[in-house]
Parts: C-alpha cells; sequence; structure tokens
C-alpha cells in the first residue's frame, strides 16, 4: 500500500499527540476504513450538527476541571481500564488503553487548551463528547 505524504504526515502528527497524553499504558494508530465505527461517527456527525436536537447537560463556564472530569466519569461508569477510540484528522483512528481515565482527560484538556473532545467506545458503543463555546460546556451521550 503507498502512502500519501500528507497521511505519513498525519500519521506523524497522530503519533505525536498520542504520545503527549497521560493516564494511557499504549495506543495504537490506523487509517479508518469505510466500514469502521460507522454508528459512532454517524452520531458524531449528528452531534456536531449546528442544529441538532441530542439531549445535552451543560456546565457554566468557569469550571473546576476536576468536577468536569469526575461528571464524565460517572456517565461513562468508568471502573477500570478502558479502550478508546479517537478519530483524528477524519480518517485516522488512535485507540487507547486508558489505564487511569482522569489524567487521560486532563491532559485531554491541557493539550488541546479547550474543554472540546470526543471518544468512542466499543462494548457497549456509545459516543461521548464535550464542546466548549466559551461561555459553557455541551456534554453529549449517546449510547446504542
Amino acid at each position: 500500500m503507498k502512502i500519501s505524504l500528507k497521511d505519513k504526515l498525519n500519521l506523524f502528527r497522530a503519533k505525536d499527540y498520542a504520545t503527549k497524553l497521560d493516564g494511557i499504558s499504549s495506543f495504537n494508530i490506523s487509517f479508518l476504513h469505510d466500514n469502521e465505527f460507522i454508528w459512532h461517527r454517524k452520531m458524531l456527525m449528528e452531534i456536531n450538527k449546528i442544529d441538532n436536537i441530542i439531549k445535552k447537560k451543560v456546565f457554566n463556564l468557569p469550571i473546576n476541571r476536576n468536577v468536569l472530569v469526575s461528571e464524565v466519569e460517572s456517565i461513562l461508569n468508568i471502573k477500570k481500564d478502558i479502550i478508546c477510540n479517537m478519530f483524528y484528522y477524519g480518517d485516522i483512528c488512535i485507540s487507547f488503553y486508558v489505564e487511569n481515565f482522569s489524567n487521560f482527560i486532563l491532559s485531554l484538556f491541557s493539550i488541546n487548551k479547550t474543554y472540546d473532545f470526543s471518544l468512542a467506545f466499543t462494548s457497549p458503543d456509545r459516543v461521548i463528547a464535550l464542546s466548549d463555546n466559551e461561555y459553557d460546556i455541551y456534554l453529549y451521550y449517546i449510547q446504542k
């Protein structure tokens, strides 16, 4: 398989991003195929629509980061190590083996310099997305 320079650069960026995150023991980077994560990507597209009608929880800014992390952990019912997926530059998937979810989320906030992120999970299929609009944070959670 011949990889374009653009794809190589995106893979390098994804690896660089993943290595900066805390709370993970390992990660895997791959190209997304059309038949992978179909439901997850569809739900994230629905969330990202300007006029979406998806139920959300709203947090006013400023907010204590630890409170927000605790809320995310509670919604996801994180009790132990977990595997989650992030879609990076649209066609790249980073799969993380997360050992400390709090540290992982806090490092996402620090690296992104915002509260925005979205993650996809399997077993059960679900997505979670935080959207920071400068005044509020919207938390979306959808389970199949």
